[in-house]
């Protein structure tokens, strides 16, 4: 059953895409002169890896030749503050990112949105009877607490996902109850979600969209009653001295770039599942969406 479900979201994903067999490549664009070197920011979780694949795409195709740093959330901000990075793809506002934001937001332009609608959010697999564990709150109920794991584990040290979780945790008094946060490397993190899919175990996911996992195992979100957690938008942030020495055509063609939470997740579980390179997954999706790229490089 599991394997359907898995099979049939990944279909849809792809057509929803226009990925199918058969769409004809886009025409590579004339490369911009005179573009300077990039140095692009990335956060080191997958789905930051696959939209700064796309951009990276974009760049070099602009005549850009691009670097790419990563590192954990404070470590990428540090960087951009301090001119070691000249731009973040990217960025989560007004919420998840805001407050490592804030004391650059003077030196920074937003060059675009890449989707909005990004949650951050705690999850439960499917399995889990809505009955009894419909919200956050329920998580303290006796009987819901004696069945669920208690290691609560999330994913990024830094992260606005840790950070919320940590307020989760005061807010609703979890600690308490027993439950312990916890931080783990992100391929742990992710088999947690998957040996309990398998054996049907209790426990809760610290998670978030875009995320391939929400296309590849049946969760639940749960509500959140105390609203810890805000929607934002993705936006691929530049230090201002660097976006007004840029080229006009790589202002304007950066400003048209977008994907949507369907995309992204598709990207990543070609990254993560597939285990294709990111150049190779961004490459391939732009060939196959040639109009969509195409507006991006009009005139």
């Amino acid at each position: 059953m599991l394997k359907h479900v898995v099979r049939t979201l990944a279909t849809t994903l792809v057509l929803s895409m226009g990925m199918g067999v058969g769409v004809a490549h886009a025409q590579s664009p004339q490369p911009t002169t005179s573009a300077p070197p990039v140095t692009m920011g990335q956060i080191n979780l997958t789905f930051y890896v696959a939209t700064g694949a796309v951009v990276q795409a974009v760049l070099e195709d602009l005549g850009h030749k691009v670097t790419v740093s990563e590192g954990n959330h404070p470590t990428i901000y540090d960087r951009l503050g301090k001119g070691e990075v000249d731009m973040l793809v990217a960025s989560w506002l007004p919420n998840a990112h805001g407050k490592l934001q804030a004391p650059l937001a003077s030196q920074l332009v937003e060059a675009t949105t890449l989707y909005e609608g990004a949650r951050l959010y705690w999850a439960v697999p499917a399995h889990v009877p809505v009955s009894a564990v419909r919200s956050v709150d329920d998580l303290r109920k006796p009987e819901v607490a004696a069945r669920m794991d208690k290691d609560i584990i999330g994913v990024g040290p830094g992260s606005g996902l840790m950070v919320g979780s940590g307020e989760v945790m005061k807010r609703y008094g979890l600690e308490a109850a027993g439950y312990k946060l916890g931080i783990a490397p992100a391929p742990e993190w992710a088999k947690r979600l998957g040996d309990a899919t398998a054996s049907g175990a209790w426990m809760v996911m610290p998670l978030w969209q875009p995320q391939y996992l929400n296309a590849v195992y049946p969760v639940r979100v749960l509500e959140e009653p105390q609203g810890v957690f805000g929607t934002d938008r993705a936006v691929v942030v530049v230090r201002k001295t660097v976006w007004e020495n840029w080229p006009a055509r790589t202002r304007t063609v950066l400003s048209r770039v977008q994907l949507g939470i369907p995309v992204v997740t598709e990207l990543e579980r070609q990254i993560v599942v597939d285990k294709k390179p990111s150049a190779t997954v961004a490459r391939e999706w732009m060939r196959a969406n040639p109009d969509i790229v195409k507006a991006w490089f009009a005139p």
